[in-house]
């Protein structure tokens, strides 16, 4: 089975995943986020806004532009605090609308520090925006609303651009992963991450498990029914654990 998405795909998850965050009553926003200690749900909502307009500066401009990053921040930063949600929709979707155009046009992409285009970000933003709907999914205690084969998608990107991110920004390398998605007893999808070329001797794990709980472990979020199937159980906690140790975003407001 692909684990590829079309990229129509990735941008209708990626806009499905702002509206359900978005669109939470004052009740649910109020409730906290367990996998974002410290963070209730308006936070993610308020940190998917933000982000958007972090990413629409990145997104419009060229890969020879890496200051657009810090730019994008900084803009997004001084947004004023409290804004309401269906305003924090507006940001994250405008950042979305500049995917649906030319898809081969380059631009910058922060997750490998140059050369992206729209269909990557995509790709992203599908990833993390439903890696954030995970999360309000179970502080509210809703069903998880992702597919098998998104979780595989999302997994994917997530080995080979996000994790790498990571690894590059810690100047560290846990070793090779390679992860089994399983689903009903049926294997989705195989995603993996080599070690790199200069770690002598690097160790390697082999685990298993359901695909959405993969994901959820692959970004250092608490995931059951996990089992590592061979090698070295450490690496897998080395890998978990990059995410918190590279980069946390605190809460906007």
């Amino acid at each position: 089975m692909s684990s590829h998405l079309d990229h129509a795909a990735r941008v209708a998850a990626a806009r499905s995943a702002i509206d359900y965050i978005c669109g939470r009553s004052e009740a649910e926003l109020a409730a906290p986020v367990p996998n974002c200690p410290g963070w209730t749900v308006y936070n993610a909502a308020s940190h998917i806004g933000r982000v958007g307009i972090a990413w629409k500066e990145m997104i419009t401009s060229a890969p020879e532009d890496p200051e657009s990053r810090a730019r994008g921040y900084e803009r997004a930063g001084l947004k004023p605090t409290g804004t309401l949600t269906a305003e924090l929709a507006s940001w994250a979707h405008t950042a979305i609308d500049q995917l649906t155009d030319d898809l081969d046009r380059r631009c910058y992409f922060s997750m490998t520090g140059g050369e992206g285009d729209p269909r990557l970000w995509a790709w992203h933003a599908a990833s993390e925006l439903g890696m954030h709907r995970l999360d309000v999914e179970m502080a509210l205690g809703h069903e998880h609303s992702m597919t098998p084969v998104q979780a595989l998608d999302a997994a994917d990107y997530t080995c080979r651009f996000f994790l790498q991110a990571m690894r590059r920004v810690l100047e560290q390398d846990p070793g090779g992963l390679t992860a089994r998605l399983v689903d009903v007893g049926e294997v989705v999808g195989i995603v993996n991450i080599e070690p790199l070329p200069k770690t002598a001797s690097p160790a390697a794990v082999v685990i298993e498990g359901p695909p959405i709980q993969v994901l959820l472990g692959l970004w250092g979020r608490p995931h059951s029914g996990i089992e590592v199937t061979d090698g070295d159980p450490e690496v897998w906690q080395q890998w978990r654990a990059l995410p918190s140790e590279a980069f946390q975003f605190g809460t906007w407001d």
